[in-house]
């Protein structure tokens, strides 16, 4: 039988890179993909993937790593778009919104949002004629809000609002779209603040994310907030 490929952008670390390790326990041959070039080769070695260094905020960049992808282990059959980032760096403090820099708006922006889109034009159309799953990490500040980081919040409530579109413009076809919104998670973009509350194993979201590929309808936006507390599916509001 035939193994299945995955792609995953931020895989190198956090959510990403237990996702990476998940799927290649099922065995998914695992395309790792990060800014970091040098961690995605090292979680790559450890899984027998390949490391890609992928810039998602460049559509050339993810384009180019889809080919690598292509060529190495071959089209793949689901993409986790995942990669993402805070407006302010790990462990730097929060600024209020009339003080974000133009070009940290820009980079959040760039990451966390156009990331999603140039992920959706490249993977897209393989999917709708050979069938496929991709599915996105966004964020249960998609659902409500952080107000330490305004723009983090904007970009996770566009990108379910993108999936969610995107999804019902595809009903129908060979491709799934869905998406992820994990509570406070272990990872190292968690703001100081927040790590004094119980935080999820970034296994578990691993999970929930293979899972959705497996089981996971078009359209779901699937939420798990705690440990403790099982997953649940927001359903859209009617326009």
């Amino acid at each position: 039988m035939e193994q299945k490929v995955a792609l995953v952008t931020g895989g190198a670390s956090g959510i990403g890179e237990e996702v990476c390790r998940l799927l290649a326990e099922h065995q998914f041959l695992v395309a790792v993909c990060d800014i970091d070039r040098d961690k995605a080769e090292t979680v790559a070695r450890s899984i027998g993937g390949i490391g890609v260094e992928c810039d998602v905020a460049s559509p050339q960049s993810v384009q180019s790593a889809a080919s690598r992808c292509k060529a190495e282990l071959g089209a793949p059959d689901f993409a986790h778009l995942n990669a993402g980032i805070m407006t302010s760096a790990p462990g730097e403090p929060y600024q209020p919104i009339e003080t974000v820099p133009l070009d940290a708006y820009r980079k959040i922006m760039g990451v966390n949002l156009d990331g999603v889109f140039n992920g959706l034009q490249t993977f897209l159309p393989t999917m709708q004629e050979r069938g496929g799953c991709i599915t996105v990490t966004a964020s249960i500040a998609g659902l409500g809000f952080v107000p330490v980081d305004p723009l983090y919040t904007a970009t996770k409530h566009a990108v379910i609002g993108l999936t969610r579109a995107v999804a019902a413009a595809n009903a129908g076809s060979q491709v799934r779209i869905n998406a992820i919104c994990p509570g406070v998670v272990d990872t190292a973009i968690v703001p100081p603040d927040f790590k004094s509350r119980p935080m999820m194993p970034a296994r578990m979201l691993a999970e929930e994310v293979v899972d959705l590929y497996k089981n996971g309808q078009n359209g779901e936006v699937r939420v798990k907030i705690a440990a403790d507390r099982p997953s649940f599916v927001v359903e859209p509001v009617p326009l």
